[in-house]
């Protein structure tokens, strides 16, 4: 078994298997310390370092390791029950000069260090640093075999590992370009020294508790970027020194063939060669068949002609032609010879094409290195890409690099595929090498191929942005870098910058293919926004143009009906919209964009409402999207599918599934699914009550610096905890500052959902703060939301509202309103959540019996599924019930097992509790112990200021019975000044010398 430091592969018996980010990690640390006990939670610590992960997550990654080694060598990992695992090689690790897997680009780069040139050195930078490539190249493999059992090779030690395995995240250190924003970079496993994991996700779209409403956005959301993503196939850099101060050069590469030939392969390696070269210039546009037959605009584009085919009087021979245009004449160019040497052929072709187009470009170009059986399977790859068949195309490119490992422009279109695939981590690897592979270059291209190389690693795309910015500024007609530049600052968040450059009049003198792109583009942009009609309009804007341009144009409508479909789902969330995604799928299959088509088909599925939490079709399509390795589809399906356990109250498979999704999404290096699955996770901690945990997630998710609804998401949770732990003002200016954010973004005088939601948890500070106008004002607000909870929550906390201002008539008819609505939501876990609202509720007007129900009706599911603070809540609202009965015993029952489940700093509930500890002393008359209790709490909620928690202890207690701080008034003068004279714990029926209800009634 070979180990690839530099390549993080795996080849078994001479079979290449690539590993999964961190399975990697885990088989270098086992390797690196064998015949040692690891354990379990130190595996965690090292493997995933700064990582909040499952303890089933290193049971399913050892599984994994152990189904790469096979049948064979399995046991080499043993299992110790209990404790952890042992690596039990037959022989020391050993190291190997020369591996028996197909050459990496790391040892192919030692071949071209005789071009490299201290200017061009540091584009190695990214592939192996900090080795340099004669280093990289030695130490290229690690070997365990049986045949080494005598040998005494050097420990495969800290020092040995930490620089290679750091290949696949780039340089250690990289400058600042553009604004400061944090990345989500997860660090290289070193086993010595972990580095600090910052992560950052959202529920997929299902019902989901109050703190986190999204509605459907949240699951189309992830379509956004894909759709945007594969729009612009290869943008080109913009414009060069060498044509800064002209209009840049328009050419057409057209195949001519008759398809019945065999010798086909020929001329499509011919057109990608020099096509790249051409397209990577900045001085020209290369445009396409169907841009050339559709567009109106006078691009005059000089068109060249390609063909290839077996010699007439001798078929083992084949001829190579280029007609191009020259001074007045055609011009033409033949070569004649053997299969064998057609790559040699093409190669020469394309450096005669060049210097007569451009003949200004006396700069450099690599050698094309492959032999005619690579060449024949790259004809197949180039047209799976042509058909944007990413699934396929990487299939075939893997196998075409494998062949023929120094093809640099098959390593870049493979890095392509894999970035549509979200397959990150490989495809930045394979980006970097080409980046080598492909030198020497002119300048310019050079530069375009780093930029492409930071946008194939999604850590990295606030680099690669400002990096089109840079191309983009300095080559104003050259539209692919500003495509790729307004596509890059979506994927980061920043969609109103996105939003001006595809808004910009320049977009309709430019190209068919690139108005239809640009729409795409702009269609996917307003998605993100939560603008479902503006994105219509741009899909069928593009639909349009697609249709009406006729032959040629078939995926890119497709991919406009798919747009639109997507936009009346999210507008229309009870539409049954299947029709329109099986024609947009059969539209892209017709068109042979197998990938795609599988997309459309899930979102079908997405958008037909369930029968039940499993869906063998669902199933189905999971098993396609891993067979044809599309990590992204993979994460979308196992976020929908665990949206529909969720809303079938199936939580325990619900987190299984979201792990399982997150697990995925951090192999692939997608920061940007990784974040809205943080996102779900953190829900799940704070309902749990692992408030600790919870802070660590919000701290990896500040650090990523979220825009858009996953910034409104992240905002509630922040303000949920911090309203738990009594922080009512730190809330609502974290509320305060979500909502500036949003300003921009606002169409209209309305409340928009986001603003909805953001008022919910708004209103609930408000209230304890004691400030019940500004309460009401933004329960109004809440209830304009279109989640149904959300409206239940307005309701509840308006009757609250009503009840703390003294107006009991006001709170029970709201209460029955609520209570009507109730029975339609309490089958879902935010049902159980709005159960607890009405109940608390119903307890402070004597209602305990009613409340006692719809405490018990909750309390069975929350424990099963784990949401220790939301148990925590049912119970104290039991202990409050008891105590109002005067069942004192039966209060302390329900008051422990509260107390258990609570975090220690969960002020809304803990409060609560030591309020009945207070009312139970006094009920005993042990008055000295109620007086400490009634002290220690009064002075916290003076420190928190939290208002209502004053009244209600103070409502205990004959009026003079705490002391008042200097300057302040007494607490029934604060009471009456802030209109929350029903401030009290006055239900408890207490004696009537603890009841100060006439006294308020007296101050008013």
């Amino acid at each position: 078994m070979v180990i690839d430091l530099c390549y993080r592969r795996a080849c078994v018996e001479g079979i290449e298997v690539e590993l999964r980010h961190r399975i990697f990690d885990l088989l270098l640390l086992l390797m690196s310390e064998p015949h040692t006990l690891h354990r379990r939670t130190d595996l965690l610590e090292r493997v995933w370092p700064g990582v909040i992960v499952e303890d089933a997550n290193l049971s399913q990654s050892i599984w994994l390791l152990r189904r790469v080694l096979g049948d064979e060598r399995k046991q080499w990992i043993r299992t110790v029950p209990r404790s952890g695992y042992v690596f039990d090689a037959p022989a020391p690790v050993q190291w190997s000069i020369a591996a028996p897997c197909p050459p990496s680009p790391v040892a192919i780069a030692k071949d071209f260090e005789s071009d490299i040139t201290p200017e061009t050195d540091d584009v190695l930078d990214g592939a192996i640093a900090p080795v340099d490539v004669a280093t990289a190249a030695l130490q290229q493999a690690v070997v365990v075999s049986a045949e080494a059992a005598d040998a005494s090779p050097p420990r495969v030690d800290d020092r040995i590992l930490a620089p290679l395995v750091d290949a696949d995240v780039g340089p250690a250190i990289e400058p600042e370009v553009g604004p400061a924003v944090a990345q989500e970079a997860e660090p290289p496993f070193q086993p010595a020294a972990p580095l600090p994991h910052v992560s950052a996700a959202a529920r997929p779209a299902a019902s989901r508790p109050r703190w986190l409403r999204a509605g459907t956005w949240m699951v189309f959301a992830l379509v956004a970027a894909v759709m945007s993503f594969w729009a612009t196939r290869s943008a080109g850099p913009a414009t060069s020194s060498h044509a800064s101060t002209t209009d840049p050069r328009s050419f057409v590469l057209i195949e001519v063939e008759d398809r019945a030939n065999p010798v086909r392969w020929p001329v499509k390696l011919l057109r990608e060669w020099l096509g790249w070269k051409l397209d990577s210039l900045p001085e020209v546009r290369l445009l396409s068949e169907s841009d050339l037959a559709a567009d109106t605009n006078a691009q005059s584009p000089q068109v060249i002609f390609l063909t290839a085919g077996s010699a007439p009087n001798d078929p083992s021979q084949v001829v190579m032609r280029v007609r191009l245009p020259g001074a007045g004449k055609e011009q033409r160019l033949e070569l004649t010879g053997p299969a064998s040497q057609v790559p040699a052929m093409v190669d020469q072709l394309s450096r005669q094409v060049m210097s007569r187009l451009l003949p200004q470009r006396a700069d450099p170009w690599p050698p094309l290195v492959l032999d005619s059986t690579a060449a024949r399977r790259y004809a197949d790859a180039v047209e799976a890409i042509d058909r944007r068949d990413w699934m396929t195309a990487a299939a075939i490119s893997q196998e075409v690099v494998q062949q023929a490992p120094r093809f640099g422009l098959a390593r870049m279109q493979l890095a392509q595929a894999q970035s549509r695939l979200a397959q990150g981590i490989s495809a930045t690897g394979h980006m970097q090498a080409a980046t080598t592979l492909l030198q020497p270059a002119p300048a310019e291209v050079v530069a375009l191929m780093r930029a492409k190389a930071l946008a194939a690693d999604p850590q990295r795309h606030q680099q690669a942005a400002a990096a089109f910015a840079t191309l983009s500024a300095r080559y104003p007609d050259k539209s692919g870098y500003a495509l790729e530049h307004a596509r890059l600052l979506s994927q980061t968040g920043n969609l109103q910058q996105s939003l001006k450059i595809l808004s910009a009049p320049r977009w309709e003198r430019e190209s068919m293919g690139v108005r239809i792109a640009r729409l795409l583009a702009l269609s996917g942009v307003h998605q993100m926004l939560g603008d479902p009609e503006r994105m219509r309009q741009d899909a069928a804007s593009a639909e349009r143009l697609a249709r009406d341009a006729g032959t040629g144009w078939e995926l890119e409508r497709g991919s406009a009906m798919l747009q639109a479909a997507i936009a009346d789902t999210v507008q229309y969330e009870d539409r049954d919209n299947t029709r329109q995604y099986e024609q947009a799928a059969a539209q892209l299959e017709s068109a042979g964009n197998a990938t795609l088509a599988l997309y459309a088909r899930f979102l079908s599925e997405v958008a037909t409402p369930p029968q039940g939490a499993d869906n063998p079709r669902m199933e189905n399509l999971l098993t396609q999207a891993r067979a044809g390795g599309y990590r992204r589809l993979e994460i979308d399906i196992l976020a929908k599918v665990a949206g529909r356990h969720f809303a079938a109250g199936d939580l325990v498979t619900y987190r299984k599934r979201l792990d399982e999704a997150l697990l995925a999404s951090r192999d692939s290096g997608d920061a940007l699914l990784t974040n809205r699955l943080t996102l779900a996770l953190l829900v799940e901690d704070i309902v749990g009550g692992r408030f600790d945990v919870a802070d660590k997630r919000l701290q990896h998710l500040r650090q990523a610096r979220l825009q858009g609804h996953p910034a409104v998401a992240l905002a509630q949770l922040d303000a949920a905890l911090d309203t738990f732990r009594g922080r009512h003002l730190h809330s609502i200016a974290t509320l305060d500052g979500a909502e500036r954010a949003l300003a921009p973004q606002q169409a209209g005088p309305g409340v928009s959902e986001p603003q909805a939601r953001l008022a919910c948890f708004r209103a609930e500070s408000r209230l304890s703060l004691g400030d019940l106008a500004s309460a009401r004002s933004n329960w109004e607000r809440c209830a304009a939301s279109d989640e149904p909870s959300n409206r239940m929550t307005a309701i509840a906390g308006r009757a609250r509202t009503e009840l703390l201002a003294g107006d009991r008539d006001g709170a029970r008819k709201l209460l029955r309103s609520a209570q009507e609505q109730l029975p339609t939501m309490t089958s879902r876990p935010e049902g159980w959540e709005s159960a607890i609202q009405i109940a608390t509720v119903l307890t402070r007007t004597g209602n305990t019996v009613e409340s006692d129900r719809l405490y018990r009706q909750a309390l069975s599911p929350l424990r099963s599924a784990g949401y220790e603070f939301l148990v925590a809540h049912a119970e104290t609202g039991l202990a409050e019930n008891a105590a109002a009965r005067g069942e004192w015993a039966t209060s302390r029952h329900h008051g422990l097992r509260a107390r258990r489940a609570l975090p220690a700093d969960a002020w809304s509930l803990h409060r609560r509790l030591d309020a009945l500890d207070i009312a139970q002393a006094l009920s005993r008359g042990d008055r000295r112990l109620a007086l400490a209790l009634a002290s220690r709490l009064d002075a916290k909620a003076r420190r928190l200021g939290d208002v209502l928690a004053q009244m209600e202890i103070h409502s205990l207690l004959p009026r003079d019975a705490l002391a008042v701080e200097d300057g302040r008034a007494p607490w029934v003068v604060v009471a009456a000044r802030a209109g929350v004279r029903g401030a009290t714990l006055g239900w408890l029926n207490l004696p009537p010398r603890q009841d100060t209800t006439a006294l308020l009634a007296s101050a008013r």
